[in-house]
């Protein structure tokens, strides 16, 4: 049985909140790296963070069922600028192609590809880089 990593985490709440939604549909997962970040959070980077492995004939439906998930999430969060529920998450991958795209972000990041997530309001098109603290 292959499996495949289909999430990293660097809080193991959120990890294992979505491991036991994903097992809840029967799902064949597991965390892995777990204790090591848990015990020394300095470590996290060193190792990549708590990885989500999942058996590789499941990994299309599980990556499904956390994007509804934080599809549902992000719908009841009320946006501070227009006070009305509803947002929705906007992930950007920079991947160049070329040797020197990837060197500058090899150089500036640590790494050849970048991602960024931020959070619009489907209302006031409010863009914001962190999710609003609910209260």
């Amino acid at each position: 049985m292959a499996f495949k990593q289909i999430a990293s985490f660097d809080n193991y709440m959120l990890a294992n909140i979505t491991l036991g939604m994903l097992e809840e549909n029967y799902i064949n997962c597991h965390l892995k790296d777990e204790n090591i970040v848990t015990i020394n959070p300095l470590l996290n980077p060193a190792v990549g963070g708590i990885k989500l492995m999942v058996e590789e004939s499941q990994a299309e439906r599980a990556v499904s069922l956390i994007k509804e998930a934080e599809a549902a999430y992000l719908n009841e969060i009320i946006c501070p600028y227009c006070k009305q529920a509803g947002l929705v998450a906007e992930e950007e991958i920079n991947n160049p192609q070329s040797f020197w795209g990837k060197l500058k972000n090899q150089v500036a990041y640590g790494q050849t590809s970048t991602y960024s997530k931020k959070y619009r309001c489907q209302h006031c098109k409010s863009l914001m880089d962190e999710l609003p603290a609910s209260f």
